[in-house]
């Protein structure tokens, strides 16, 4: 016969940070992947003033971008810019 003994809340907070943690490495859905259309992100072919695709952190050269789906040109702004 087993004999289980009553779990700790350190053993608890342990089992819940491994099962977050082999979701997030399993690939599970999160939010901050989620891409935004150019129409949602009210993408433009033209710079903002001196806002630009190529001066912002979301943009990855030569033209990809984190936060919005497709190719984007450098010389672009959107307002999601940052």
């Amino acid at each position: 016969m087993v004999e289980f003994c009553a779990p700790t809340r350190r053993s608890l907070l342990l089992i819940l940070g491994a099962a977050a943690g082999a979701g997030a490495c399993l690939g599970a859905p999160s939010s901050a992947h989620a891409k935004s259309s150019k129409a949602a992100a009210a993408y433009r072919g033209a710079p903002n003033g001196r806002q630009s695709c190529a001066n912002c952190s979301w943009f990855n050269p030569p033209s990809g971008c984190s936060v919005v789906s497709g190719p984007v040109s450098a010389r672009g702004w959107c307002n999601l810019w940052g």
